[in-house]
């Protein structure tokens, strides 16, 4: 009977704590950055905006009366394997699990000029996710701080801001 109860009080413990590690929709903070979370029923995903404060009415347009040329294919370059053992390193004791869950995250970087990292402003990840917003927190501070990007050609300087997303399967 011992042992029943026991067992019983680990169970109630593990579900609880773990109910703490999951997202809810509005504003979360963790580590003491603020994410607003937003749940997306029709894609079945979650919308976490990470979005600097200065950014929250949105990034720098272009000037002039036209739209500037796109940045053409090979104009830019992301070390992609940067972020991607940034990642699978915050992550590396759950990616077995991740796969079998089928789990994925999308990341909308904004760089500057100068290839770093401006801003990230948002992360995308399906509803039923094994990461936690600890996780998350810990992914886009080392994102920031870690990530670049290479221009060459001339179209990136008419762009204030330059957008680049990527998605990253387990």
């Amino acid at each position: 009977m011992k042992h029943l109860i026991y067992s019983t009080c680990f169970l109630f413990l593990c579900v609880s704590a773990s109910a703490q590690e999951k997202f809810v929709e509005g504003d979360m903070t963790v580590y003491g950055k603020t994410f607003e979370v937003f749940f997306l029923k029709d894609f079945d995903a979650i919308v976490v905006d990470s979005s600097l404060p200065v950014y929250k009415d949105g990034y720098p347009k272009p000037q002039g009366p036209s739209r500037p040329l796109t940045i053409r294919k090979g104009d830019m370059k992301v070390d992609t394997l940067v972020d991607r053992n940034i990642i699978y390193d915050v992550l590396g004791d759950k990616l077995t699990a991740l796969q079998a869950n089928g789990d994925w995250v999308s990341i909308d970087y904004v760089f500057g000029h100068d290839g770093n990292v401006l801003d990230i402003s948002s992360y995308s990840l399906p509803k039923n996710t094994l990461i936690t917003p600890k996780e998350v927190a810990l992914i886009d501070k080392l994102l920031r701080e870690e990530v670049k990007a290479v221009f060459k050609g001339r179209e990136y300087l008419n762009w204030p801001v330059i957008f680049y997303g990527r998605e990253i399967r387990f």
